[in-house]
């Protein structure tokens, strides 16, 4: 046997007797890689059933710009020129002159990281059309059969309610207190290989003092750096957090992680120590590739002490093509803990002892238990309305009518007619109502005909699965893309928000929504949707 085998072999045994979370990037290994449970001190409980979570839509291409043609050539390089005649004009390092590639023979264009506007943000607004797009902004109105959605990236768009899918209108009065990363400034961090932090700095900092602190961080070996709003990570121990102030009773911690191989992720919350993740007060949820846990920490003699949180929950995020937004929701006052991935209800956690965390405890940290590659970004804190999913598992198929699905898990079938002054008018068999849009989880819209999109319309993808825009490329000039579409005209997108555009997009079809030809159907209103849902509206009414 060659002497290198003899040292796979024995590092197969070494790396055997130690917990696999500690150990997954000791050799290289194709695929995520199986570990069990870590055990502290006991065996914990792992229930056998296992939620099932929907994937983002991403691809895993080189981040580096280049573009591919349909024969399978890729060239690196980066977008010169777009001419709507003479097609893209495109620099190649070693090749003169510039290329010119046509569109017919394009099958897409990564594009490579650009610098994102000081004023992105996260919409609350989510959307999806007939064609399996997806965009987000800010829900203004409904009239007239067009919807009005304010976005950052593409400014105010009018979409025909008839190319509408599905609408979660994300409604709320509550505050938005933290988007981000967008400065190493306010964040502390710890390098894992020199063993050395780099606190926050003050608010009145200057630019030379921040832009010191970047050039540390990236010359350090094993702490998270920051690029393009996004945190990544190499080394197992790096450690990243702030502290926020201000923090509502009910609150919600918002971040999109995305791995490489095996993801092993602490996130503390509502802590009072960014050195540590486990001396001090606070909770931390521990996520890996199959397993979730929830632990809460406590400071006592000057030492931590940890605690296993009800039970643990088994997911598998092998399915989710190694990136999830996780969603972290906290009642502080009942001690009450939410997980979601994919905006999808996984956990629900109630603290039983009535242990409260000191009032200095307001501190976010990611601590990377493996050396895999991991990155942070739309890191998010906001108000939340401590609501939390009972177990509806009403789909997003679509029925003969538009159907609502209410935040207290009550549903009703019907027709939307408009949306303005944050309500929604429904028309039911009974009456049109008037429908606050805070009390609103999803609408489904209701099935209709279709016909095609012209041939050469192009689909360009966001980063980070934030969605899709189709339409035909009119112009791609100053850092601007427009496109034409049926659906909402021509409009002009920030090109800083794409990952992509795909040339080899299917003839798509739109729909083309038909009245429903005998009417509304009568469809059971609970007395509980009626008290809790709909106050404005008389009960007599309703049971005509």
């Amino acid at each position: 046997m060659k002497p290198f085998r003899h040292l796979r072999v024995l590092a197969l045994l070494v790396s055997s007797s130690f917990p696999a979370w500690g150990w997954v990037d000791f050799l290289p290994v194709n695929g995520p890689v199986p570990a069990p449970a870590p055990v502290l001190g006991k065996q914990l409980f792992v229930p056998n059933n296992i939620t099932t979570i929907p994937a983002l839509k991403l691809n895993r291409r080189s981040k580096a710009e280049h573009f591919a043609l349909k024969d399978g050539s890729i060239y690196f390089g980066e977008l010169a020129g777009f001419d709507a005649q003479k097609g893209f004009l495109w620099k190649h390092p070693y090749i003169t002159p510039d290329l010119r590639v046509s569109p017919e023979h394009a099958q897409y264009i990564q594009l490579g990281q650009r610098e994102t506007p000081a004023n992105s943000r996260n919409h609350n607004c989510q959307i999806t059309l007939a064609n399996g797009d997806a965009l987000s902004g800010e829900l203004k109105s409904l009239s007239d059969g067009k919807l009005t959605l304010s976005t950052w990236y593409g400014g105010e768009l009018q979409l025909k309610q008839t190319a509408l899918k599905t609408l979660v209108p994300g409604f709320k009065a509550l505050k938005d207190l933290y988007q981000g990363p967008k400065s190493v400034r306010d964040w502390t961090f710890y390098d894992s290989s020199s063993g050395q932090y780099l606190k926050a700095l003050s608010a009145d900092a200057t630019a030379e003092e921040v832009e010191k602190k970047s050039k540390k961080l990236n010359l350090s070996n094993g702490a998270w750096k920051l690029k393009d709003q996004t945190f990544e990570a190499r080394r197992s121990q790096a450690r990243v957090g702030r502290n926020f102030e201000n923090l509502p009773n009910s609150l919600r911690y918002d971040f999109n992680v995305h791995w490489t191989g095996y993801l092993n992720l602490y996130v503390n919350f509502l802590t009072d120590n960014l050195n540590s993740y486990s001396s001090g007060n606070a909770y931390c949820l521990r996520i890996n590739t199959s397993y979730a846990y929830l632990y809460r920490y406590k400071l006592k003699n000057g030492a931590g002490n940890g605690r296993n949180v009800g039970s643990n929950v088994r997911i598998n995020l092998n399915t989710l093509g190694n990136h999830a937004r996780f969603s972290i929701r906290v009642d502080r006052k009942k001690n009450s803990i939410a997980l979601f991935v994919n905006e999808k209800f996984i956990k629900h956690w109630d603290d039983a002892q009535n242990d409260p965390l000191p009032n200095d405890s307001k501190g976010l940290m990611f601590t990377t238990m493996s050396s895999n590659p991991v990155t942070l970004s739309q890191i998010g804190l906001s108000e939340w309305n401590g609501k939390i999913p009972g177990g509806n598992n009403v789909t997003e198929q679509q029925g003969d009518q538009d159907f609502i699905l209410f935040a207290n898990e009550d549903s009703m079938s019907g027709k939307m007619i408009s949306i303005a002054e944050g309500k929604m008018t429904f028309e039911t068999p009974f009456a049109k109502l008037p429908i606050p849009l805070e009390n609103i989880t999803r609408v489904n819209l209701a099935k209709s005909t279709t016909e095609l999109l012209p041939a050469r319309t192009i689909r360009a993808v966001m980063r980070n699965g934030q969605g899709s825009i189709s339409g035909e490329l009119v112009r791609w000039e100053d850092g601007r893309i427009s496109l034409k579409s049926p659906y909402f005209g021509e409009a002009s997108f920030v090109d800083s928000i794409f990952q992509s555009i795909e040339f080899s997009v299917k003839p798509i079809e739109t729909s083309r929504r038909q009245p429903p030809s005998q009417g509304l159907k009568p469809v059971p209103v609970r007395r509980q949707l009626r008290q809790n849902i709909l106050p404005q509206i008389e009960l007599q009414q309703l049971e005509r």
